[in-house]
């Protein structure tokens, strides 16, 4: 049986304090800006069947055990899945299964989600759970690999690729001091903010007042 994932409390831009009061907001249109850079693995692939995707269900439960992740299962009878195919922008909207763990407190959830086809499309930020955390998550997708037809990672870490955990560090690192200078140069930016879909925002910042 999959143990509850409970729900953390989450901050959220929606959620964030208005300065100036509601006329304030209505004159600036507050909507403070989202910026995503930090270092995420992309994956996709066409599971074989019915039986690997009970294999995958098995050898991810059995690693977040054995790594104290906490994780609960995925079984929507209807939800939309935003994708990119063939560089297009494209909707799923029907049944979705699958298996959801968090790897690391700092760390986007790890959601292995299918279609009704066993395809799937997802993507994990590690930029702020570190080196470990990032080599653990692509472990577990060399693990699960052969259950699919077709497996395809794109590691902006570059450990997927490379295997060279001093080129992942410098990858993390080098975000890192970008991120730093951000949050310096814009007094209005805070960040990491954990959003309530459980995705890691890089930082948020206040929109910049219209001139009059």
């Amino acid at each position: 049986m999959l143990a509850r994932l409970e729900q953390p409390i989450l901050s959220s831009s929606a959620h964030l304090p208005i300065r100036g009061g509601l006329s304030s907001v209505l004159k600036q249109r507050y909507v403070p800006r989202e910026v995503r850079v930090g270092v995420t693995i992309h994956f996709e692939g066409q599971l074989r069947g019915e039986e690997q995707y009970v294999a995958l269900l098995q050898e991810v439960e059995a690693l977040a055990i054995a790594r104290d992740w906490r994780f609960r299962p995925i079984d929507e009878a209807e939800m939309v899945l935003n994708r990119v195919i063939d560089e297009r922008s494209v909707d799923y909207i029907g049944p979705v299964l699958g298996i959801e763990c968090q790897p690391h407190p700092k760390s986007d959830r790890l959601r292995f989600e299918f279609d009704r086809d066993l395809f799937m499309q997802q993507y994990c930020k590690t930029q702020f759970a570190g080196s470990e955390a990032h080599i653990e998550i692509i472990e577990l997708l060399r693990k699960v690999a052969p259950f699919f037809d077709k497996f395809d990672v794109f590691d902006e870490g570059e450990y997927w690729e490379l295997g060279d955990r001093t080129i992942l560090q410098v990858n993390l690192d080098t975000v890192d001091a970008l991120l730093a200078e951000a949050l310096r140069k814009d007094p209005t930016a805070r960040g990491p903010i954990r959003l309530d879909n459980g995705r890691v925002v890089d930082f948020v910042s206040d929109p910049q007042p219209e001139s009059k």
